[in-house]
């Protein structure tokens, strides 16, 4: 164990836990804000697409500002930024003031994401971060659960505002308590080298290997987040459902996406990890047949759009964790600017697929199947793409903690 103070993994878990909660939380309410402020959904959808945006931005800044500066000010200023975001959105009177408040919202929020995990770097020993890890990732699966149903039922029962209100009350919270309980855990802070950075950055994507399981899980990551920007306003546009259908359906595809990921513990070892990828992605690929099929043979109901998310997100549990193990091993020793730059890619593309969604000229449904399913076909056509490539190094085998859809990005 290191000597330097040992962080609370709580407040870790809380302050990685809001940025996924505001994530998901307003997800549910996105159909009632077009009728709200009389806008279109194409663009109301930039409430979520821009908050994945600035998530994204946020993986490669984050990082290397707190490697200079420490972790505790970068922090406690991306909380205020947070707290400052939220408050916009709480009072907005257009959609593009709303829109400004997310994208400070998702800028401020990724502060969280990126330092919980360096903190815990920072403090703790392999074996003691391995377990604080685990508590960190058990709070990202677990706040994206529960948040659509919190967000559905406020917005039914009071307004949409007190979805912010709530998130600011939240934020309020973690921030108090980080100024009073973190210290700096990074006491010795490095000067940040520009050219090293790109000469690292350029070394990976001069790599077929890693461009090949990066866009693996970028893809992976977009068909999720393209179908839960787009299920509310298909139950509510094409179903007449409440918000309330959308905050209780989604936890099937949530729970399914935990049991792959047990399922990638269990056979990682058995299988491989590259093998369980290309397992993983096959089963997605059948699952967006399912969806195709069942919708046109039976027609749209809820059932018809989650059960196969369902089964899809089997498959994404298992292919995750491989594809990010396998990318990061590339060039071990850029493991921490991989990671950067697959968590950005995972955000940028989803943010695309979210809008594109909204962009195609065919009803909600039909535009949310094929842009989904064409990410889960890319997602498998990347994997096997990268498998076939020689990589450098020695592939790890998935490790034994399961690796939440949030810790993918």
């Amino acid at each position: 164990m290191s000597t330097r103070p040992a962080p609370s993994l709580a407040l870790l878990a809380a302050v990685t836990a809001i940025a996924f909660s505001a994530l998901h939380i307003v997800v549910p309410a996105l159909p009632l804000l077009a009728v709200a402020f009389d806008d279109s959904p194409a663009h109301v959808q930039l409430v979520l697409t821009l908050y994945l945006a600035g998530i994204a931005g946020g993986q490669l800044v984050y990082g290397p500002v707190s490697d200079r500066f420490g972790r505790r000010p970068v922090l406690i200023a991306g909380l205020v930024m947070f707290l400052v975001g939220t408050l916009i959105c709480g009072v907005a009177w257009s959609v593009d003031m709303l829109i400004f408040g997310r994208v400070l919202e998702g800028l401020g929020a990724c502060a969280g994401i990126v330092l919980a995990r360096a903190i815990i770097r920072d403090v703790y020993e392999r074996e003691a971060a391995a377990r604080g890890l685990a508590i960190v990732m058990m709070a990202m699966t677990l706040a994206p659960a529960f948040s659509p149903a919190v967000g559905a039922y406020l917005a039914e029962w009071v307004d949409w505002r007190a979805i912010f209100a709530l998130l600011g009350v939240l934020g309020a919270i973690v921030l108090a308590v980080t100024v009073a309980r973190l210290g700096e855990t990074n006491p010795n802070p490095a000067r940040i080298d520009l050219a090293g950075m790109i000469e690292s950055h350029a070394a990976l994507l001069r790599s077929p290997a890693f461009l090949g399981f990066a866009l693996c899980s970028a893809c992976t990551s977009a068909s999720w987040f393209t179908f839960i920007a787009s299920a509310p306003h298909v139950l509510a546009e094409a179903l007449g459902e409440p918000p309330s259908t959308y905050g209780l359906m989604i936890l099937l595809p949530m729970a399914t996406y935990m049991l792959g990921n047990a399922a990638a513990v269990r056979y990682a070892q058995r299988l491989g990890s590259l093998r369980l990828l290309i397992i993983g992605r096959t089963i997605a690929v059948t699952a967006a047949v399912a969806l195709a099929l069942w919708t046109l043979r039976v027609g749209l109901t809820p059932w018809a759009m989650f059960v196969p998310i369902g089964l899809c997100e089997i498959g994404d549990g298992m292919s995750q964790p491989a594809a990010m193990a396998a990318g990061l091993s590339i060039h071990p020793r850029l493991a921490g600017t991989a990671s950067g730059v697959m968590g950005f890619l995972q955000m940028a593309v989803a943010a695309i697929g979210t809008y594109i969604v909204a962009l195609l000229p065919y009803p909600i449904a039909a535009s949310m199947i094929m842009v989904v399913g064409s990410f889960i076909v890319l997602a498998l056509a990347f994997g096997i793409f990268a498998v076939c490539r020689p990589q450098r190094g020695t592939m790890p085998e998935v490790s034994g903690l399961p690796l939440s859809r949030e810790k993918s990005a």
